[in-house]
């Protein structure tokens, strides 16, 4: 065999390696379950559940559809305990829970800030697990104590602007 024709031997079989491997993805194309092509969807993923999961495999974030249908977003902790979760109930309501692990104290709070960044209102559990909800002004000073905490339990309180108390019931 002559060096011209080797190097025309090689150059037609890799040519027609290469057509043979497009002609066969173009012919045995194989789609995951749920999945309709960029065509039909708009490069959107089609899943029933989404895991996020740890270095370990454990999940610690998870989509998921209920076997009603309804959509449901729940967090979970290194130690496997789901604190958050929300979604849709099976009447079709929306639900947010925040749930204190057992044996742990403190508990969940939920801080809603103002758009510089600073905390205006706080409602949650403290280490003894009783509920408070507290208001503050744009310097993050109380206002207003409803719950356990100081004053005594099952007290309202409302401060002045130097968090002295103004008015406290009972």
């Amino acid at each position: 065999m002559t060096k011209t024709l080797a190097v025309w031997t090689l150059l037609i079989a890799l040519v027609a390696g290469f057509g043979g491997g497009m002609l066969a993805a173009r012919l045995f194309s194989w789609e995951p379950a749920g999945y309709e092509g960029d065509a039909k969807r708009g490069g959107v993923m089609v899943a029933r559940e989404i895991h996020l999961v740890d270095e370990e495999g454990r999940d610690r974030w998870v989509l998921a559809l209920s076997r009603e249908g309804e959509p449901s977003v729940t967090f979970v902790n290194r130690a496997g305990w789901a604190p958050m979760a929300m979604g849709v109930n099976q009447d079709g309501l929306p639900y947010f829970n925040m749930v204190l692990e057992p044996s742990k104290k403190g508990g969940p709070s939920l801080v809603l800030m103002d758009s510089q960044m600073r905390s205006r209102a706080l409602l949650g559990l403290g280490d003894d697990g009783e509920p408070s909800l507290a208001m503050l002004d744009k310097e993050g000073r109380r206002r207003l104590v409803l719950g356990s905490g100081e004053p005594p339990k099952g007290s309202l309180l409302l401060l002045d602007n130097e968090g002295k108390p103004l008015h406290s019931w009972p």
